[in-house]
């Protein structure tokens, strides 16, 4: 079983406003789980199957501000949520709201005034989630991919090797080869060629583990001849980094927002 809050929390902010769209590209650069969502039911119905989570409220949209008020009780109410970490963000600085919801209602996770700018209200928001244990003990956020949307292509033997990335983090990424192709711990594959999305990129790479091989073969499934890379540090410029991440939070956005659609 794997220990509570290893894996990180997930990071929602509800009705994000356009000026929030730099500070959450920069909580995904500092490797926090983020999401975005425009439904306060649908959040409500995720929180609960997610309690560990944490969610900003934008209370400028969505609804009435009094509104905003009572659905935040009866997260706290719930206890199916009332171990959600809550936090406010808005472009009004009225010191009556903030005391309501700082004092009055006791969100754990601040009220953050938008109108400070991109760059401080990331800082803020970064504290704030490093003082929730927002990342738990992970280091990098890692993105599930759907099959039959990535491919991986790299020279081998005087031959290219073809698979499907399972999974990948700023760090590497776990692949499918075609035939079951099994590499060696410590073979270099040098300009892999991965699409993701229609993103394309090429990274040097070397492989370092095995994951869910098979016991028996009627066990096999899509996940269980998983080839683990870990990226060459040396073939990665800003460029490739800033696709990477760009990438992850796309892909676990569209991931975030299936799971919505079946809720």
């Amino acid at each position: 079983m794997i220990e509570s809050g290893v894996l990180g929390k997930k990071v929602l902010f509800l009705y994000p406003p356009p000026v929030l769209t730099n500070v959450v590209e920069e909580l995904a650069r500092r490797e926090f789980e983020v999401y975005l969502i425009g439904n306060h039911d649908k959040a409500r119905l995720y929180l609960a199957a997610e309690p560990e989570s944490i969610v900003f409220v934008n209370i400028d949209d969505g609804l009435p501000e009094p509104d905003w008020e009572n659905w935040v009780r009866g997260l706290h109410d719930d206890g199916k949520t009332a171990g959600v970490g809550v936090g406010i963000i808005s472009l009004n600085d009225d010191q009556e709201l903030k005391t309501k919801y700082l004092m009055d209602l006791q969100v754990q996770c601040g009220y953050v005034t938008l109108k400070i700018g991109a760059a401080k209200s990331a800082e803020i928001l970064a504290r704030t989630l490093e003082a929730n244990e927002a990342r738990g003990k992970r280091r990098f956020v890692r993105a599930r991919t759907m099959p039959g949307t990535t491919l991986c292509a790299a020279a081998f033997e005087g031959s290219t090797l073809r698979g499907e990335i399972r999974d990948f983090s700023i760090a590497g990424m776990a692949v499918q080869f075609e035939g079951g192709a099994a590499l060696k711990a410590g073979t270099v594959l040098r300009a892999m060629a991965i699409t993701i999305k229609g993103g394309r990129l090429s990274i040097d790479g070397v492989v370092v583990a095995h994951r869910n091989v098979a016991a028996t073969a009627s066990e096999k499934d899509a996940d269980q001849a998983s080839t683990l890379i870990m990226f060459d540090p040396n073939s990665m410029d800003d460029v490739k980094k800033e696709k990477l991440r760009s990438l992850i939070l796309k892909v676990n956005q569209a991931e975030f927002d299936k799971k919505l659609e079946g809720m």
